[in-house]
């Protein structure tokens, strides 16, 4: 609706809210809870009901539970998508279900997830959120058609302005060819390849006079690449006729000397007239130091761009390996995309046989995740001294997870952005590895007296997805020998050009396959085999890979390699 100005008129109470679940305890409860609120509330106990019902009433929000029997609540926000693409959909599940609901996230097939059991505030706050979101999509819609009727409107002036002054366009148009014409060097050269005409833009850049230019062949204002051949070679060969001319020789760049032997970039087409029944080439030239430099500049500043941004990946994002370690083999491989990403890695050696190592991933790309990523990793090594520091004692791997939460979990929120990561601990004299899997790839632990490999994953929400969350940690025995590795989605979600996905399983077999190597040697056939299987040397996503050997083969003490490429 619109008022007589034709601004969009938005009424909340006009929005119908449908919730879904299938436990009636739930939707009575829900309904409590919503029924001061303006909108209107409707209910279904199932997926069926709930399509039913939108087929008669306009709801603009839904809300379902995720398992339900025969339409699950997947199913059903993937049936609404296609069907009412407009309705604003939310997920309502345990924590239990974060796989299908981070990929329906992703997927953009959800607006928000809510966490059961529900907290009162949070519920009523998404729903405005959802809202204010719907509000927003369709004031947008408004304006966008308001825009292609003025767009229509006024295409239709212009092709009425267009018929008015075609003629004096089209004189115009022939003005400027001759001036532009004048303006450049030209020069007519006979079938001896004799410059025979020249205009005066050509004499003042040159610096000859006439009768000096119609003495010697254009060739010789072509300065001599380093083996004495010229830069061009168009004026070797005469062209007998107009189409041969104009077809074989494109526009060139050829580097020109003028009489006093300094040099000039120029860019040159070629044409031919008939002057008396004898056809003579036409060559235009056009001094192009200015675009040179600018080029010059371009490809200056592209680099230094690069630059700048491998040095941020390098020494905000990614964190120093410790050469302190006993026994303890560390290789990292990083292969930058070429663009600033959310990738980061950080270190903490509290001792020579206990460290803590944390690899992560801020959603998206660009130089918002590459800070976001640079804030997540210093805060981890601010929450992790303070813990250590309160308590005089080592705190819980999933205690500094839960502090790195609660201190950014207001800001990722209002950014609309998350992180995953695993937080490993690794203890030589407890004989064990603990892990803090925040929707990161697993963990690969492959044991090397029963050659078992063992994928670690958690069931933790990433950093910054919801509010209220806990982290809870899992300990795994190692031995001597044994490999973890650690890797990002830049390797798994890598693709074959027939769209195959590189997976953590196929990881896995690679370090079945190597286990005996040293870790330098592993991450440079996880490298190859990534390389083979995507047809390319570079990645669309950060790769980053962590190899790690609990015990050295070759007995030495530590053994820390760093390859970047």
């Amino acid at each position: 609706m619109y008022n007589s100005d034709g601004q969009l008129i938005q009424n909340i109470a006009d929005i119908s809210i449908l919730i879904v679940d299938d436990e009636d305890n739930a939707l009575s409860a829900l309904k409590r809870l919503l029924r001061k609120e303006p909108y209107k509330i409707h209910v279904a106990s199932n997926g069926q009901e709930a399509l039913e019902m939108l087929e008669l009433i306009a709801c603009k929000v839904v809300i379902t539970d995720l398992r339900m029997p025969e339409i699950s609540g997947l199913e059903l926000i993937q049936q609404l998508k296609t069907k009412h693409p407009d309705i604003i959909r939310v997920i309502l599940s345990g924590t239990e279900d974060i796989a299908m609901i981070i990929d329906a996230i992703n997927a953009g097939e959800v607006f928000r997830f809510i966490s059961k059991p529900v907290e009162p505030e949070l519920l009523k706050r998404i729903i405005k959120d959802c809202i204010d979101y719907y509000f927003l999509k369709t004031e947008r819609r408004y304006l966008q058609a308001q825009l292609e009727l003025n767009n229509k409107q006024l295409s239709w002036s212009n092709e009425s302005l267009a018929a008015m002054t075609e003629e004096l366009r089209e004189r115009e148009t022939e003005f400027r060819s001759m001036n532009d014409a004048a303006l450049d060097p030209i020069f007519m050269i006979d079938q001896e390849g004799f410059i025979c005409y020249t205009n005066n833009a050509a004499k003042d850049l040159f610096g000859f006079t006439d009768d000096e230019l119609r003495s010697i062949k254009f060739k010789e204002l072509i300065a001599q690449e380093s083996d004495g051949t010229p830069f061009i070679d168009f004026i070797c060969d005469f062209a007998p006729n107009i189409s041969e001319a104009n077809n074989k020789h494109p526009v060139k760049r050829f580097t020109a000397l003028k009489k006093d032997t300094s040099q000039i970039p120029m860019e040159a087409t070629m044409g031919s007239v008939i002057i008396d029944g004898v056809c003579k080439i036409v060559i235009i030239a056009r001094d192009i130091t200015s675009r040179i430099r600018e080029e010059k500049s371009r490809t200056e500043y592209e680099r230094m761009q690069q630059e700048l941004e491998a040095q941020i990946e390098k020494k905000l994002l990614q964190g120093r390996i410790s050469t302190m370690l006993k026994k303890v083999s560390i290789s990292r491989l990083m292969i930058p995309s070429g663009h600033l990403d959310g990738d980061f890695t950080a270190m903490i050696t509290y001792s020579e046989k206990l460290i803590d190592l944390v690899i992560g991933d801020v959603m998206g790309h660009g130089v918002m995740s590459a800070l976001i990523g640079a804030g997540l990793k210093s805060l981890i090594m601010k929450i992790s001294a303070q813990k250590n520091f309160q308590h005089n004692k080592l705190a819980l791997l999933q205690d500094i997870v839960a502090g790195v939460h609660e201190e950014i979990i207001t800001e990722l929120i209002e950014l609309e952005t998350y992180a995953t990561a695993t937080f490993l601990r690794i203890d030589l004299d407890a004989e064990q590895i603990t892990t803090v899997d925040c929707g990161h790839n697993p963990t690969i632990h492959f044991n090397a007296r029963t050659k078992k490999r063992t994928l670690i994953k958690g069931h933790n929400l990433p950093i910054g997805l919801i509010e209220q969350t806990e982290y809870c940690e899992v300990s795994y025995p190692i031995e001597m020998n044994d490999l973890i590795v650690l890797v990002s989605d830049g390797l798994t979600e890598s693709r074959s050009p027939d769209n195959r996905l590189f997976g953590i399983e196929r990881v896995s077999e690679l370090i079945l396959i190597h286990h005996e190597l040293e870790p330098s040697e592993i991450v440079e056939k996880i490298h190859k085999d990534a390389c083979a299987f995507t047809g390319r040397n570079t990645f669309d996503d950060d790769l980053t890979c962590i190899v790690i050997r609990i015990g050295n083969q070759d007995l030495h003490n530590n053994n820390v390699c760093e390859s970047v490429s």
